[in-house]
């Protein structure tokens, strides 16, 4: 009997240890003491609340792992994302050609936005980028409107010790060598470059290019303290096919230009700096293709279809404390398809009529350098000399339609923070050609205060 009673009791307190087994709330032990509810009715009400707050623990855990993965698929899409700007700033007070004044003098005092990227770009496989950049420009009518400037796809690769970081790029892209130049020349801010200024080719066009450089990467301390732009040992190449009209202007023809650029270090384990650079173009200008003159005379009826076709010799030379830029080109005709021979420069026994509707023979070379000051580099002074002969066949000068031009900068800079850059310049435009029969076009003389932003 003792042994029947003993076994009883020891059920009994196992089933007590059961159902205790699990903390209950304080509250629940208070209103048993109270004896509101049965010690049974309170762990029947601890095991409902603790399966509710289960069920709510897992629905939870649901809703952060599906807000984690929204989050994630953010990431990702932000991954290899870059936005920047650059924008020009300026203030400009000069004088300009202008015929119909008195001294053929036109004055200008304006505020002028000459710049206004929006950079975007996007890192979307180790192999593969996109490049979006829209730009502002100001129309005749003194309307600020947006215009892209580039929009490409860029293929790339690490590729070896022999031939590395090739590329190839597809949309509106770049023109070889203005790349190259505003990476030596830093001083964009104040106006176009070289050739891009005279029309003789434009920085971007749609079309697809290859890059390579030639060895490996400079070091890493030159690429930090000179130049991170096109850093293969031996120098660099690219070559491009495009339409031809630039990034400003449609196509108007079915002819594609063929444009590239070599550049080569001699010496770059003693003067990595120093490269020399061979830029060419070769085509159509940018005018229609059944295009001809509809005038009455000996050209009637003949085609206008000039070429377009340019070859420059560049020397440029980077360093911690200074660079050079030197250029000297030889050309036919322009982009634009609008320099060439007309009807109006044919002068019987002097220009022969097959010389009309070709494209006019020029050339002009540049010289560039600017130089660091102070111990942080903060202050810079630069120079830049440009001349250009549109009309190396003289036959534009027997009219009075040539007009020589020889233009001279002069600027100091002083650099905020990085690329954010104060410029203060002058420059002066001179002409050689004669808008009367004794007056000469005036040169043209402007004050500059650009400001860079650029992030």
């Amino acid at each position: 009997m003792k042994r029947i009673v003993f076994l009883i009791f020891v059920m009994l307190t196992i089933v007590s240890i059961n159902l205790f087994s699990q903390e209950l709330d304080p509250l629940l032990k208070l209103l048993i003491e109270k004896k509101v509810l049965t010690e049974d009715e309170a762990v029947s009400v601890q095991k409902e609340y603790d399966k509710k707050k289960s069920e709510e623990k897992e629905a939870t855990k649901k809703v952060v792992a599906e807000e984690t993965k929204n989050f994630k698929s953010v990431s990702d899409a932000l991954k290899g994302l870059k936005i920047g700007g650059t924008y020009f700033l300026s203030y400009q007070n000069g004088t300009q050609f202008d015929a119909t004044q008195e001294d053929a003098k036109k004055s200008y005092n304006k505020f002028v936005l000459k710049r206004g990227y929006l950079d975007v770009r996007k890192e979307i496989t180790p192999y593969l980028a996109v490049r979006f950049t829209p730009d502002i420009t100001l129309d005749s009518s003194g309307d600020y409107k947006l215009r892209m400037k580039f929009l490409y796809a860029d293929f790339h690769y690490k590729g070896n010790s022999y031939f590395s970081n090739p590329h190839f790029e597809v949309g509106m892209i770049h023109f070889p060598w203005f790349d190259m130049e505003e990476n030596i020349n830093i001083y964009r801010m104040q106006d176009s470059h070289f050739l891009d200024r005279l029309g003789l080719a434009q920085t971007a066009d749609v079309g697809m290019l290859f890059g390579v450089n030639f060895g490996e990467p400079l070091s890493k301390d030159y690429q930090e303290r000179v130049s991170k732009a096109y850093p293969g040992k031996w120098g660099s190449f690219e070559i491009g096919i495009y339409n031809g009209g630039g990034y400003t202007a449609n196509e108007k023809n079915t002819n594609k230009v063929l444009a590239s650029r070599i550049s080569f270090r001699p010496i770059p384990n003693h003067l990595p700096g120093l490269q020399f650079h061979l830029f060419g173009v070769t085509g159509k200008g940018n005018v229609a293709d059944n295009l001809r003159y509809d005038k009455d005379g000996i050209f009637k009826n003949r085609k206008i279809y000039p070429d377009w076709k340019l070859l420059a010799f560049i020397t440029t030379y980077q360093h911690p404390w200074f660079n050079i830029v030197g250029q000297y080109f030889e050309g036919e005709g322009n982009l634009s398809g609008n320099l060439y021979y007309t009807p109006s420069n044919y002068v019987p026994q002097l220009v022969s009529a097959e010389d009309i509707f070709k494209s006019c023979s020029n050339k002009g070379y540049s010289f560039f350098t600017d130089v660091k000051l102070g111990e942080k580099k903060k202050w810079s002074i630069m120079g830049r000399f440009d001349y250009f002969d549109p009309d190396t066949k003289d036959i534009l000068i027997i009219t009075n339609s040539e007009d020589v031009q020889k233009r001279y900068i002069y600027g100091v800079a002083y650099k905020i923070y990085q690329n954010n850059i104060v410029l203060f310049d002058y420059q002066r435009l001179t002409h050689s050609r004669y808008f009367k029969a004794d007056e000469k076009i005036p040169n043209e003389d402007r004050w500059q205060l650009t400001l860079q932003i650029k992030f």
